[in-house]
């Protein structure tokens, strides 16, 4: 079994590979937790960062030596863009907010109401429009900037997370994040939805190689001539007995031609005897294209001519998403200080890496091949729940880097939306993944209850999913961070109450005694039943909560109902007597509601 790496060897190791320059005398934050989750280079030479813990916005200089301003927010900020005239920022609530920012001042000049888990922000170079990205609302709203009002809403697939244009803005790319359908089907994959900038209607919807989820970077080549995306690539059609080889997860990069919109391959980052975890943001030049991966602590520098050549060479390309030696003698895996990179900047010759779990600037130069890095924060000190956060989701816990518990669980703690054939119950029988939002108070743990408690499952996670044992304080700080999860407010919610729908919902609830099993603060009474013909243990499965159930699709033990619609009027879950379908949608806007 492997144990974590001790920071000293990772930054001995990083010392050997690439040269470093000394850091800056810095302007710190004092022992402030910032979490750096955007970053953006403005026109004056200054760079902006958005920071998730303290809700803010920070200013700093050329080299990050001096903070220039700063603009604090009560919710979080989850991206930010700018102009010659504005900084935008998106901004995490239940409603969605863009903020419209003087860049002198960073005062707010105005604010536009979206909608819910509004992010990534993308500005129209042609028109006077910015794109946003409501994760939760499952849309992607256009901003007329010059009236600052929505012009146009198009829905998309589920939880859009990142998007490109094409090189004419004809069409957007849109990465939803997970899955949008049933688990026990032999091909599970999210998709990228293209939107037709004309009508703003969706067109098209690109699914990507079986098991793609967790879609999280995208851009456009130089040329135009492709989309590329960054997601997990999950092998859930084989039992979780083994890492080697990328058994379970592997990281992977999606290649789209805008000539064809067509998924034209996918190729995997990682090595053969090592992972490449946590992939997240892209960027690509005529020479480069960068990758970063936030599991493993570092970037993937790709020679763009040789990596174009040797794609477009491949004579069989649905080969290339087992193909781990694809990126030899093309790509240089750069460690850089701190964890948890994840959103970056490629600025000529030069990457700006933040990281995330550290709060790091890595400054590294592709021609000198020197890093230099700025911490922004003396005496940064972390809770356990923050270190928890940090450990859920770093990969050198794990055999060869592989995966982290985000591997399965993306999305802070969630579900990927896939099935899995878990050793713990038995051999031959995937059952869905679950989300760990309420994990420790709503035992016991799995569909099958195989877990007497989350804290059990916490640890057997480690020794049978990571292969890997970690000391007792790592697990007590993943249960922390766990239990401090909170829900999402739903959707459906209107101004953070039931709709009139939902309304009616709860009584069919009600009517059809569902607070028998699904009852309590949790809406679980904690018991295990026989439900369906194919129960295969003798206590039948597990009850859920129903919190936050509208995140969790698909549903049932194998993910067999692809909505709630689909529990209630294909599975009859729950159902004992008669339900006419204005019944199901009442009942399914209820249950969405919770």
């Amino acid at each position: 079994m492997k144990k974590l790496i001790p920071q000293m060897c990772f930054t001995l190791f990083i010392g050997v590979c690439i040269g470093f320059a000394p850091e800056p005398k810095a302007e710190k934050r004092k022992t402030d937790i910032l979490n750096v989750n955007d970053i953006i280079k403005t026109e004056n030479n200054t760079y902006l960062i958005t920071e998730k813990n303290t809700k803010r916005l920070t200013q700093y200089n050329s080299d990050f030596s001096k903070i220039i301003n700063e603009k604090n927010f009560t919710q979080a900020p989850t991206g930010i863009t700018s102009d010659n005239k504005n900084i935008y920022v998106t901004l995490f609530n239940s409603q969605g907010q863009v903020c419209i920012i003087d860049p002198s001042t960073l005062e707010i000049k105005s604010t536009i109401n979206t909608q819910s888990g509004t992010t990534y922000p993308v500005l129209s170079k042609r028109q006077n429009r910015l794109y946003v990205l409501n994760q939760f609302a499952n849309t992607v709203q256009e901003i007329d900037l010059g009236k600052e009002n929505i012009s146009r809403t198009c829905s998309v697939l589920r939880e859009p997370k990142a998007a490109a244009f094409d090189k004419d803005e004809k069409y957007l790319y849109v990465a939803n994040f997970l899955p949008a359908q049933r688990a026990d089907v032999d091909t599970v994959a999210a998709c990228v939805s293209i939107i037709d900038m004309n009508n703003f209607e969706r067109t098209k919807d690109i699914q990507l190689y079986n098991g793609g989820n967790a879609l999280r970077g995208m851009c456009s080549s130089d040329d135009g001539h492709y989309i590329f995306v960054t997601h997990n690539l999950g092998r859930f059609q084989v039992p979780t007995n083994q890492l080697q080889q990328g058994w379970m997860n592997t990281n992977a990069l999606s290649v789209i031609d805008t000539r064809k919109q067509e998924l034209v391959g996918t190729v995997l980052l990682d090595d053969p005897e090592r992972g490449a975890a946590g992939v997240w943001d892209v960027k690509a030049t005529p020479e480069h294209i960068v990758v970063s991966h936030s599991g493993t602590h570092e970037i993937s520098l790709i020679d763009y001519p040789s990596f174009i050549k040797k794609f477009e060479q491949s004579r069989d390309k649905d080969k290339l998403a087992y193909d781990l030696r694809f990126m030899y003698q093309i790509r240089q895996r750069i460690p850089v200080i701190g964890n948890g990179p994840r959103k970056i900047i490629l600025d000529k010759d030069q990457i700006i890496i933040p990281t995330y779990f550290s709060d790091h600037i890595n400054l590294y130069d592709i021609k000198s091949k020197n890093l230099q890095t700025i911490a922004l924060v003396e005496g940064r000190t972390e809770s356990p729940a923050q270190a928890g956060e940090k450990y859920f989701n770093d990969a050198t816990h794990c055999f060869q880097n592989w995966q982290s518990c985000n591997g399965c669980h993306p999305g802070d703690a969630r579900t990927d939306a896939m099935n899995w054939d878990l050793l713990n119950d038995g051999l031959g029988n995937a059952k869905n993944c679950k989300s760990m939002l309420y994990s420790h108070v709503t035992p016991p743990s799995m569909i099958s209850g195989i877990r007497k408690n989350a804290e059990i499952a916490v640890r057997k996670g480690f020794t049978h999913i990571q292969f890997s044992e970690c000391p007792e304080e790592v697990y007590e700080c993943v249960d922390e961070y766990l239990k401090q999860l909170r829900p999402v407010p739903s959707p459906y919610l209107i101004e953070g109450k039931l709709s009139n729908k939902a309304e009616r919902g709860r009584k069919v609830f009600d009517k059809h005694n569902c607070a028998e099993c699904h009852s309590g603060p949790y809406f679980t009474n904690g018991k295990m039943y026989k439900i369906g013909e194919d129960v295969e243990f003798e206590n039948g499965w597990d009850t859920p909560t129903l919190i936050e159930v509208w995140r969790t699709a698909p549903y049932l033990f194998d993910g067999r109902a692809a909505d709630l619609k689909d529990v209630f009027k294909i599975h009859k879950h729950g159902i004992q007597s008669k339900i006419t379908d204005k019944e199901i949608d009442e009942l399914t806007e209820y249950v969405n509601s919770l």
